[in-house]
């Protein structure tokens, strides 16, 4: 199985589970199951899925057959793709059953690591407004530099555990509807590991994790790792079980041929099927007899990753089925008897199960007591899925941890939830990076970001942060973040700043009259209220000093010293999924500024400010708005603290910060379609229109209003999403500009 494969064979898996959620699941205790069936006096079948990523859909149309064919099978083995599918038959699924699951799956989510950025804490969410979205390396002895995979596994987990664990509560394989076992490799030492026991979610993903996309799952002294390195058709594993007939499914790929391997990465690819494909063939010769294969005609028309052909792959393993039709004849039952079968499997299923008890598993840097917080299930209740996920979700959003699971345990009789919180691998001190890129017809400016992030100043989450930023605006920022409440409802934060920002003076026709220089330092201290995950007010003290000089242009500024001093009050409101790329949600600001000479200040001023940004996306169409009002009380203000505007989203039609005056406000409205899901060109193309102006009468914001906006291609590419696109005015030539960096909210480590 490849790489990719294996990731998408999580996101499948997952969505099985996601379905499976509604589809009226039930629960029993499993040492009850096959304990009064009566004896098997026919052979005894096993059904043998192999591992092969989105081919693995074609195992479905065989099932089909099988249904149709009145086949029962009395054990199950699978690898990887096949243990996620024979591990949902196990606790007694049907084909249609999976196939509604497969369809339902939203495999873009499914393959993050990601919480829904709805759902994390203003802390985290600061760290777009920080424009820190590189990635975040482990530092310290006993920390890994990177994470063990790209994808933990999370969402994975949980959609496994919240499938097998509300229909069957058994630790031994063997007590399910179905007897089961799933084929993992040992990355320590190379040798197969057969799972018959345990947590059936977790066998499910140890099957499948593909080695450096997936996190390796650890069993006693193993870390486990996708089975098909070592069997990938694990015929002799169910013969183990006592199969005297094997149905055998393979879905692999083959052996590319001479003509086909000609540059290097189909050479990688020939690497990474050699094992699967060696170790396939010594099973199938393994079979005889009675036993039955079954080939689906794949060929090249589904890749292991094309997680969207389910509805190409169903029929080609149905029709492969059904070319064996005379062999699979011979080992079915009259109706009545294979109803009887059935019927015995479903009775090993029962209903959701009780929770009479909770327990916590707590290996985080966070407290029992913050952790416990943010549990809401109760002891007595029937276990709720949907508050279940909820409550991992906040706790999984609470940062560098990199797994929060549950799953049903048994303690004297009685059934209870365990939630288990693991710590980020990388430890509790990172090394963050972020960059700012925007380039137009005057030049480019480019900001570069590392910081020191320390994360384990108390079980709270205090942290520490110190951050550099290099380029047109440098500067160095450092806080201390410290709740003040087991709730996390309160916290202090303790700011202090150093940064630089050039301030480009235009007359109305977008001529440069004069560049000058604002180095700026200061502190600040803040104190903030959280409302759930989607509200926080904070309200505290800003102290500054600083110098405007003019470096080029009009003689007549000259350059001045100054000193600020003021309090505010701002009320967020955030639910936007994306900083840099949204696609639902909304975000919301209001602010309100009071320079104070009284507090130390050269100058008294007060200044509002309003925004508001929302996004909506319909299949491949997405939809944004917003405007932005903001405004000087007084009739003068100094030119450090004047509004600036221009750029992508910011009046596109000007060049970053090339409008300026104590009062701004604009409207947008955008729309972008997705072209494309991957590869070299742009993913999205948009436009947006733009009606707005910085002025020095708040009254000509609007009414002396520019019309602008942008037509723009998109490409999420690995290093953030980047922008290419023309900016239009109805007062200037077109601009030209590329944008990499956050498109809302903050765009610097400075004050302003």
């Amino acid at each position: 199985m490849t790489r990719t494969s294996g990731l998408r064979n999580c996101i499948l898996i997952t969505a099985a589970f996601a379905s499976l959620l509604t589809s009226g699941s039930i629960f029993a205790l499993g040492q009850q199951c096959h304990d009064d069936l009566s004896p098997i006096t026919r052979a005894k079948i096993g059904l043998v899925l192999g591992g092969g990523g989105a081919r693995g859909y074609a195992h479905i149309g065989v099932l089909k057959k099988l249904e149709e064919l009145h086949i029962p099978y009395d054990y199950i083995a699978g690898t990887s793709m096949g243990s996620i599918v024979g591990g949902l038959l196990a606790v007694g699924m049907q084909s249609d059953e999976i196939t509604r699951v497969v369809e339902q799956a939203d495999w873009d989510d499914l393959f993050t690591n990601d919480v829904d950025r709805a759902d994390l804490p203003f802390r985290r969410k600061t760290d777009d407004d920080l424009g820190l979205f590189g990635p975040k390396l482990g530092m310290g002895k006993d920390a890994a530099l990177l994470p063990a995979g790209v994808v933990s596994g999370q969402k994975v987990i949980f959609m496994f555990e919240s499938i097998t664990s509300q229909r069957v509560q058994a630790s031994n394989f063997d007590r399910l509807p179905i007897p089961f076992r799933a084929v993992a490799t040992d990355i320590v030492t190379g040798g197969m590991v057969v799972i018959g026991d345990g947590e059936l979610s977790m066998a499910m993903r140890s099957s499948m994790s593909v080695p450096a996309v997936f996190d390796p799952v650890p069993r006693g002294d193993a870390l486990l790792v996708d089975g098909g390195l070592v069997r990938n058709l694990p015929v002799d594993v169910v013969r183990d079980m006592g199969a005297q007939v094997v149905i055998a499914v393979d879905v692999g790929t083959k052996l590319a041929g001479a003509k086909e391997i000609d540059n290097m990465l189909s050479i990688v690819n020939q690497m990474s099927s050699l094992l699967t494909v060696f170790n396939t063939d010594e099973q199938i010769k393994t079979l005889k007899g009675k036993d039955v294969l079954i080939v689906p005609e794949i060929g090249d028309r589904i890749s292991s990753a094309d997680f969207g052909k389910l509805e190409q792959a169903i029929p080609i393993g149905y029709a492969a089925a059904s070319a064996v039709e005379d062999q699979l004849r011979l080992l079915s039952l009259p109706e009545s008897e294979y109803l009887a079968w059935r019927k015995q499997t479903n009775e090993c299923v029962s209903g959701p199960p009780q929770v009479h008890f909770v327990q916590l598993d707590n290996q985080s840097r966070f407290s029992d007591e913050v952790i416990s917080q943010l549990i809401t299930i109760k002891p007595g209740d029937t276990l709720d899925l949907a508050q279940l996920n909820h409550d991992i979700r906040q706790i999984y959003g609470l940062g560098f941890i990199r797994q929060a699971l549950y799953n049903i345990v048994e303690d004297d009789g009685h059934q209870g939830v365990r939630i288990t919180v693991q710590q980020d691998k990388r430890g509790e001190k990172f090394i963050e990076t972020g960059m700012d890129l925007s380039a137009s017809g005057r030049g480019t400016a480019i900001n570069i970001r590392a910081g020191y992030l320390n994360t384990a100043l108390d079980d709270r989450g205090s942290e520490f942060r110190f951050m550099v930023q290099l380029g047109e605006e440098a500067g160095i920022f450092a806080d201390y973040y410290k709740p003040l409440d087991d709730a996390l409802k309160y916290n202090f934060q303790p700011s202090v700043s150093f940064y630089s920002r050039p301030l480009l003076v235009y007359d109305s026709q977008g001529n440069a009259l004069a560049k000058t220089e604002i180095d700026e330092y200061g502190g600040a201290l803040t104190f903030g209220r959280e409302f759930g995950r989607h509200a926080g007010l904070f309200a505290g003290v800003t102290r500054y000093r600083g110098e405007l000089d003019v470096t080029i242009g009009d003689p007549e500024l000259e350059p001045f010293a100054f000193e600020g001093a003021e309090w505010f009050v701002e009320l967020q409101l955030d639910r936007l999924d994306d900083r840099y790329l949204p696609t639902h949600g909304w975000l919301s600001q209001l602010k309100y500024t009071r320079s104070a000479q009284g507090l130390g200040a050269d100058e008294s001023f007060e200044q509002l400010e309003f925004s508001f940004f929302g996004s909506y996306t319909r299949g491949l169409h997405n939809f944004v708005w917003g405007t932005q009002y903001n405004t000087t009380l007084d009739d003068i203000v100094p030119l450090y603290a004047v509004y600036t505007a221009g750029g992508f989203f910011n009046m596109s039609g000007f060049e970053p910060n090339s409008l300026l005056g104590p009062h701004y406000g604009q409207i947008l409205a955008g729309y972008r379609y997705q072209v494309g899901h991957s590869g070299f060109l742009p993913a999205y193309a948009g436009m947006t229109v733009e009606y707005g102006n910085a002025v020095a009468k708040r009254s000509d914001i609007f009414s002396e209003g520019i019309l602008n906006g942008s037509l723009y291609f998109g490409y999420d590419s690995p290093v953030g999403p980047i922008y290419l696109g023309v900016g239009l005015s109805e007062e200037r030539r077109a601009i030209y500009f590329m944008r990499l960096g956050t498109i809302f909210g903050p765009r610097s480590i400075g004050r302003r």
